[in-house]
């Protein structure tokens, strides 16, 4: 074997090993007060996928996830009712309020995120999720009803239209669905009375207390999230853009630094009183109406809105992009340092390389997580 492949195979197997000495280290692990219902029913639910939402037609089978209950150190949340809450109940102020789009193509990683944030919340019942979803709002929300029947949520509808005729073409086509930026709605579409939220994307897994994520002190900013300044900003837009003196002279007195959308502590108070979601359309809108200005996405328009006005929250929440790059999906290692949340954002996903027979080394961490019935799990590294 190739000795430079065995070293690079070497590193990624140690980072594997420190993340499960770090699990079993975690206090969430284990925690005598985090109630684990072992008599749930092992229901399996089996979802039909509509016609033409994947190319074909066939069956999803998910197991119901195991019951997560607040512990005595927990305090009582002002109204703790399962399945689709109303928004009164919504509303909870003493809730963790997480938002994530729902949709069948990513239904599979969704449902591990979720069971990670419960499973190692301290206060399960105390987190509220808000679901963005485009299509299907009522069969998705079902779905979740029996695969977690004690889950507190709200589905909301997206509606496309939106959005649609901002969208420029992307480098990855996934990058271009319209769900992709319901992110920039969120003020809009949840309640006004949910006054802050925890944006996560779908294809991560949360492996810390999430109330340690929300804790986080924004001290005026209208977001936070991990940021990286040694990051070559420059690349995230086109040269037209740098040499139209009157675009590029939006980062005049900011010190803009590159952030991933994917895991945003997001004041939605400040979002409506400014108008950020308007922000951002406009700087689509420019996108659309003259030369190319960024090629990536969702991203450049909340750089363009936020970069340099973002609070720093430690680089342990999000670390991204275990899904390798955009065009192909190579695997990639743990960044340095402690982890609270792997985020597999890029090309790869890990249910689809697990599926496939090729996963890399770290994929092997999502996969206890996966409600999927008869997934292929790896069981040895």
């Amino acid at each position: 074997m190739n000795v430079h492949y065995t070293a690079a195979l070497r590193l990624q197997l140690i980072s594997v090993i420190a993340v499960f000495v770090a699990l079993l280290a975690s206090p969430s692990i284990g925690r005598p007060s985090l109630i684990f219902d072992s008599k749930s029913p092992a229901g399996v639910l089996n979802l039909h996928r509509a016609a033409g939402a994947l190319g074909d037609v066939s069956s999803f089978h998910f197991k119901e996830a195991p019951s997560f209950w607040n512990g005595k150190e927990c305090i009582a949340s002002e109204s703790r009712f399962p399945g689709s809450t109303e928004e009164g109940q919504a509303c909870d102020l003493l809730a963790v309020h997480v938002a994530m789009t729902l949709d069948i193509t990513y239904l599979r990683g969704s449902t591990a995120a979720i069971l990670s944030i419960l499973q190692h919340a301290a206060c399960p019942e105390n987190v509220i999720f808000h679901f963005v979803a485009s299509e299907k709002d009522a069969a998705l929300a079902q779905t979740l009803n029996h695969i977690f029947p004690y889950l507190r949520f709200k589905v909301y509808h997206f509606d496309e239209n939106l959005v649609q005729d901002k969208i420029s073409p992307s480098i990855r086509k996934a990058l271009e669905q319209p769900l992709n930026y319901a992110r920039t709605y969120l003020a809009d579409l949840l309640p006004s009375c949910v006054k802050r939220v925890i944006y996560l994307d779908s294809d991560v897994v949360v492996i810390d207390d999430i109330s340690k994520l929300w804790a986080a002190q924004l001290d005026g900013h209208p977001l936070g999230a991990p940021i990286y300044c040694q990051v070559n900003f420059t690349r995230y837009f086109t040269d037209a853009f740098w040499k139209d003196a009157a675009l590029s002279a939006v980062f005049e007195g900011r010190n803009p630094c590159y952030f991933n959308t994917g895991v945003m502590v997001m004041d939605l108070e400040m979002w409506r009183f400014w108008g950020y979601t308007k922000a951002i359309e406009d700087w689509m809108e420019v996108q659309k109406s003259g030369a190319r200005i960024y090629d990536l996405g969702s991203l450049p328009p909340f750089l363009l809105v936020f970069a340099g006005d973002v609070q720093p929250i430690d680089h342990r929440w999000n670390q991204h992009g275990l899904g390798g790059d955009n065009l192909h999906g190579a695997c990639r290692t743990l960044h340095e340092g402690p982890v609270s949340l792997m985020h597999w954002s890029g090309k790869g996903k890990p249910w689809v390389r697990l599926d496939n027979g090729n996963p890399c080394p770290l994929d092997s961490l999502w996969a206890p997580y996966d409600l999927l019935e008869n997934a292929n799990v790896l069981q040895d590294l």
